[in-house]
């Protein structure tokens, strides 16, 4: 199997940087398919028989999606603690008037909390795939 089979960095860089508002249902589609294609050609594919370029495109994809999963992970704990504070406030007031505003308040607090943390999380991964796609050639040689 060769890399004429796979899917070009220059390709898949296009693709990630090109937002799904700006595409088709079939083009995100049609992309997906191909993703997915790709992933499972680079996994079958051995490593001797990659180039370098497509050696350090596998290993950046790999990471990014292990990143994707972690932050998909803390922004999933963010809402869950979100929604456990939520109950637990409105649980521990009175209800009426006041304490109702009281508690809106404290839950808008505790859900823009969270939103940051999650936002926090999902940049951190983004930020951290980037470097892994555009540090590849200066770190693939001290693994």
């Amino acid at each position: 199997m060769s890399d004429d089979m796979r899917k070009g960095v220059g390709q898949q860089a296009q693709e990630k940087l090109t937002p799904d508002s700006q595409k088709s249902t079939a083009e995100q589609g049609s992309e997906k398919l191909t993703s997915l294609g790709d992933k499972a050609a680079g996994a079958l594919q051995p490593g001797d028989s990659k180039s370098t370029t497509q050696q350090l495109s596998d290993t950046g994809r790999s990471n990014f999606d292990s990143a994707q999963d972690t932050a998909k992970s803390y922004t999933g704990q963010a809402s869950d603690a979100t929604s456990d504070a939520s109950k637990k406030i409105s649980d521990s007031l009175p209800s009426g008037g006041q304490a109702q505003d009281t508690g809106k308040t404290y839950l808008d607090q505790a859900s823009e909390l969270a939103s940051n943390a999650a936002q926090t999380v999902s940049d951190t991964a983004t930020n951290l795939a980037n470097q892994i796609s555009g540090s590849g050639s200066g770190s693939a040689g001290s693994k």
